[in-house]
């Protein structure tokens, strides 16, 4: 393969018509500059360049080369103004994985700060964002294989999930858990309400997957058999909450879960040992790509406004 250094001393030359003239545009003596040129014939096999009294001229083999390497070189240039752009956070994008109500909540208020601190990002009306609905495992997953740059997740507090050594995770805020009642239920009002009190209810419970576990590890702390109606799949069922709404009776979720009409639907906080979930981001450990990292930085920020 050519010399990409030696193509552009062999464009100096022939530009400025001369050996000493083209090494105070590339920075090198004469001398060096004639040994470049001299180890680039060397290498096609051709002479490139002819040297005569009234200067230096290129040879039909040093014009095709020489056209070529303009083309080249432009292309570098435009190389460095973009990864200038990339590093001084004037362009770039972030593929952001997240779960369900993080991607609906947290990505939005993500969206306007990081506009608000990097407005050059998005003046061209570029994606900066761009939103993959992943759970906890397909996340990490993602990330270890370059398929995604951020990731939003949560771990339940009573099931530790530990990431890979490779990545990193910067807590972002707890999620209290919640009793999610009907609006004409009787506890509706209450500051709090405890599991037991809520014993003689239809529980509303996801068919499988960590909510489905949540429901199950309080009924167990509390000792508790109540009625059971499954509803939904995964880690946050919506079903569950529109046959509260209907009400088929009450369900537990964790605060930012709630997406139902307040008028149908009200979240009391859960006293007692309900455990939170906590709300992580996640990185490589070697990513540094400043749109991720910017990305990252404001993602803490939103992290804090939630924990308050």
């Amino acid at each position: 393969m050519l010399d990409v250094g030696k193509l552009a001393t062999l464009h100096a030359v022939v530009s400025h018509g001369s050996f000493s003239a083209a090494g105070h545009a590339v920075g090198l003596t004469q001398p060096a500059v004639s040994r470049q040129v001299s180890l680039l014939e060397r290498r096609v096999g051709t002479q490139l360049v002819r040297r005569t009294p009234q200067g230096v001229y290129p040879t039909e083999a040093g014009r095709v080369l020489v056209e070529h390497t303009g083309v080249i070189l432009d292309r570098l240039k435009l190389a460095e103004a973009q990864l200038a752009d990339l590093a001084g956070l004037r362009t770039g994008s972030v593929r952001l994985g997240s779960f369900f109500t993080a991607l609906v909540i947290l990505t939005a208020e993500l969206a306007g700060l990081l506009e608000s601190r990097h407005p050059e990002l998005f003046s061209g009306g570029q994606q900066v964002i761009e939103d993959v609905l992943v759970d906890r495992a397909t996340a990490l997953r993602s990330l270890s294989v370059a398929e995604l740059d951020v990731a939003i997740v949560f771990e339940h507090a009573f099931e530790s999930a530990p990431p890979p050594a490779d990545v990193e995770l910067i807590a972002l805020f707890d999620d209290p858990p919640c009793a999610l009642l009907p609006a004409a239920h009787p506890l509706a009002g209450a500051d709090q309400v405890r599991p037991e009190e809520l014993a003689a209810d239809t529980w509303i419970r996801a068919h499988n997957g960590s909510a489905a576990r949540f429901v199950d590890h309080v009924l167990a702390e509390a000792a508790l058999s109540p009625a059971i109606q499954h509803a939904g799949h995964g880690d946050e069922p919506v079903e569950t909450q529109a046959f509260v709404a209907a009400g088929h009776g009450i369900a537990l979720a964790h605060r930012l879960n709630v997406l139902i009409e307040p008028t149908q639907i009200v979240a009391v906080p859960l006293a007692g040992a309900a455990p939170v979930r906590h709300v992580q981001a996640a990185i490589m450990r070697d990513q540094h790509a400043p749109a991720a990292r910017a990305v990252l930085d404001a993602l803490s920020e939103v992290g804090r406004r939630h924990a308050n």
